[in-house]
């Protein structure tokens, strides 16, 4: 198994995602009354809240990054040998 750098923004996005639908299946049981007018500026703040997240930690590994001498390591940038079939 591949390793692979810890990704605190991934797990606060499915944290928030997992609380979401924790709200809306206790909405759908009847335990919860939640208005139709909340859903959505809920769910902004949630995923908002997973962004905030996501670019403090990108700000905090730069940072590390640059007083240790290093460059960052980009997001985009794939990293080990990735092949498709037949190459």
């Amino acid at each position: 198994m591949r390793r692979h750098p810890f990704a605190p923004s991934a797990l606060l996005t499915g944290l928030v995602l997992l609380g979401l639908a924790a709200v809306f299946l206790l909405d759908a049981a009847g335990e919860i009354s939640l208005a139709p007018a909340a859903a959505a500026p809920l769910t902004c703040a949630g995923l908002g809240l997973a962004a905030l997240g996501s670019v403090a930690s990108r700000m905090l590994r730069g940072r590390a990054a640059r007083r240790s001498g290093q460059t960052a390591p980009s997001p985009a940038a794939p990293s080990g040998d990735h092949r498709v079939d037949g190459e």
